[in-house]
């Protein structure tokens, strides 16, 4: 797709009725954010080589130095942060433009997907299998955080949609069901002389950061009985499991991604351990109306 500029500096040599391939600017706004031509290339599918010369020939087209290459790796000028926020929101003017020509049962243009890091190594590799056949005209770029981080990007634009685990509701946000996940407690089977409930009651608990969603749900399941150790990595917890520090409650598949064979995984009576996965999306934008061809993707 191109797209004519029509206001322009008086100072620089770019010419009213010049044309520009958007694909030069998605490499600029990709090279703003992550502030390497080198890992940009590699995001791109492009040769380092490549990547410069498109920015060598997208400053020659608007006849202003977009880098200072006094410094390794290159860095914006201040003129080239500009076109690249600019970039941007043409960018996005771009993929709404398209979202907007698309069918409803179409998906068209670049979407920006986020995934809760405790889900993302489970869904996401099937969700790019899947999505090539279903959505041909759909492209994706996708990262990774926590629910909370997801949320928040998706209500400031920054992603289109994110796959999070389900919490309480938040005003400009729609949720759209994914999965139910099973949870499931974790403990060295050293620990496991009683029953599983005596277990949990009788160490310390080792709770998955309780501000993120998977950890509101689990801080909400398991009552205050004990010594509670917070952390925020599911491998430094199944370490500690693995070191008998402790009892966890954790996605069932998790657990067993880094359980061994002395690791005990096990439910506890009264306690309903499952969390609900959501596509969450901003209300009223219009891939909300199309949510359920990301959904039935996972």
């Amino acid at each position: 797709m191109l797209l004519q500029f029509n206001r322009i500096r008086s100072n620089t040599k770019f010419k009213k009725d010049a044309f520009m391939q958007t694909r030069a600017l998605r490499t600029l706004t990709r090279i703003a954010t992550i502030g390497s031509f080198a890992e940009s290339a590699a995001q791109l599918n492009m040769t380092l080589s490549a990547v410069s010369m498109q920015m060598k020939a997208l400053e020659e087209e608007l006849g202003v130095a977009l880098f200072d290459r006094t410094f390794r790796p290159p860095r914006l000028t201040p003129a080239g942060r500009a076109v690249a926020a600019q970039a941007g929101r043409i960018l996005g003017e771009e993929e709404a433009l398209l979202d907007l020509c698309a069918p409803t049962d179409r998906l068209a243009g670049v979407y920006r997907l986020g995934f809760v890091m405790t889900a993302g190594v489970r869904l996401l590799p099937g969700f790019l299998r899947r999505a090539g056949d279903a959505l041909p005209e759909a492209r994706f770029a996708f990262e990774t955080g926590l629910s909370e981080t997801l949320e928040a990007r998706v209500l400031a634009g920054g992603l289109d949609a994110a796959v999070v685990t389900a919490g309480g509701a938040v005003d400009g946000l729609a949720h759209h069901a994914v999965r139910r996940e099973p949870l499931a407690f974790a403990a060295h089977r050293s620990l496991m002389r009683e029953g599983p409930g005596e277990t949990l009651a009788a160490h310390p608990f080792l709770q998955f950061r309780p501000s993120t969603g998977i950890g509101k749900r689990i801080a909400g399941l398991v009552p205050q009985t004990g010594p509670r150790i917070v952390l925020d990595s599911v491998e430094t917890i199944m370490e500690c499991v693995r070191q008998q520090i402790g009892v966890t409650l954790l996605a069932q598949s998790d657990i067993e991604r880094y359980a061994d064979a002395k690791t005990a995984i096990f439910n506890v009576p009264g306690i309903e351990a499952v969390r609900e996965l959501v596509l969450t999306t901003r209300t009223g934008d219009p891939l909300t109306a199309k949510a359920h061809l990301l959904t039935r993707l996972f």
